[in-house]
């Protein structure tokens, strides 16, 4: 008898037994299932490992840019050269119409610097040019020579005077003109006596005043000759894109330009995309609608001229409804459309356009346009 119980108690003890352990092995997968491998676009996700425990998610490090170093620019000269240095002054002197203005490096994002004169050259300039109204040949003819000599510094001024009223002293400046125009690059001959600087808000028309005092790796500190330089960039940063919206009620007017306050370098190449629809005669009830590429191109189906094109004044017959650019408040116009990919040959804030309705009627609608650095 007592044996009988004896065994019916090991029996049941091995059944507890086996019971706790089948239980166990439930629990552990119910809490730790198999986990396959997963790929995902900024995380792996492994399997459990040999112990059967997870193993944590390994999220792999975003592409994040660098802040900016405030005053850390590229600085391009007219030889063609650039030079990366550290702004060492904390702010710029500029002298505007409205007065005078101390702007913080931190928040300056380029500069496109009019021209500033070496020692003597804007009085031989000056001289020159009128010198070009003489009785005498021989004064006219080395006031003609100092002037193409003394280019691209003395562009604006012969530019001006080609457009006087003085018959003879202007036809010879558009001589000047046209020969220095054969001479250099586009790019080189500026326009503009002020200098344009592109902060994080808005941007500054004046005359920089104070000397800007930078540091080179190589060369140490020095005095930024402005009479040399082109253009200034900061590095780093915020993505330089632009998002912009052109408001047809406001710029499909005559002589209307946007100015997107995004900076064209004249080296970089720059992508525009537009994208919406215009209404260039609204009375019509919708009928006459537009695209960027203009509403001959969405209504009529004739081809669109072409991004890039250059154009010498906008024509409400051909360009009715069609997003066009220039760089610069006085640059020569392009034609844009629904996507321009290209290298403008000039510096300058990038101004834009909607081609006025052929009826004479105010347009009305928006379209959506991207600027973007090209980085391919």
């Amino acid at each position: 008898m007592s044996r009988l119980l004896i065994a019916s108690l090991v029996m049941a003890a091995l059944c507890f037994a086996s019971t706790s352990a089948q239980e166990k092995e439930e629990i552990k997968k119910a809490v730790a299932p198999p986990v396959p491998a997963q790929v995902f676009k900024d995380k792996k996700v492994d399997g459990p490992a040999k112990d059967g425990k997870t193993t944590t998610p390994k999220v792999a490090p975003r592409n994040q840019l660098p802040p900016p170093i405030p005053g850390d620019v590229e600085v391009y000269f007219f030889n063609g050269s650039k030079i990366r240095m550290l702004i060492q002054s904390e702010s710029l002197e500029i002298k505007t119409l409205y007065g005078n203005l101390a702007v913080p490096v931190k928040d300056i994002k380029g500069i496109e610097f009019g021209i500033h004169f070496p020692p003597g050259v804007e009085a031989k300039i000056e001289e020159s040019v009128k010198a070009l109204s003489s009785n005498d040949y021989r004064i006219r003819e080395t006031a003609t020579k100092t002037l193409q000599d003394l280019a691209p510094y003395s562009y604006p001024a012969i530019l001006n005077a080609s457009r006087t009223k003085e018959m003879e002293s202007a036809s010879r400046a558009k001589d000047i003109v046209a020969k220095v125009r054969a001479k250099h690059p586009a790019k080189d001959l500026k326009a503009m006596i002020e200098d344009k600087v592109v902060t994080n808000n808005f941007t500054i028309v004046g005359r920089i005043t104070s000397t800007i005092k930078a540091k080179e790796e190589l060369f140490g500190e020095r005095d930024l000759p402005m009479a040399k330089m082109r253009s200034l960039r900061a590095v780093g940063g915020a993505s330089p894109d632009v998002e912009v919206g052109v408001d047809a009620s406001k710029y499909a007017n005559a002589g209307s330009w946007m100015d997107t306050n995004y900076l064209v370098d004249g080296r970089s190449a720059i992508v525009i995309t537009a994208r919406g629809m215009i209404d260039v005669w609204p009375q019509q009830g919708g009928n006459f609608m537009s695209g960027p590429n203009g509403f001959n191109a969405t209504r009529n189906g004739q081809p669109f001229m072409g991004a890039g094109r250059k154009v010498g004044g906008v024509n409400q017959n051909q360009h009715c409804g069609m997003l066009l650019g220039k760089i610069g408040a006085d640059g020569e116009i392009f034609t844009i459309g629904d996507r321009y990919d290209g290298t403008p040959e000039h510096e300058g804030n990038l101004f834009l356009h909607i081609g006025p309705s052929q009826w004479n009627c105010q347009s009305v609608g928006t379209y959506e346009v991207k600027i973007a650095r090209k980085t391919d």
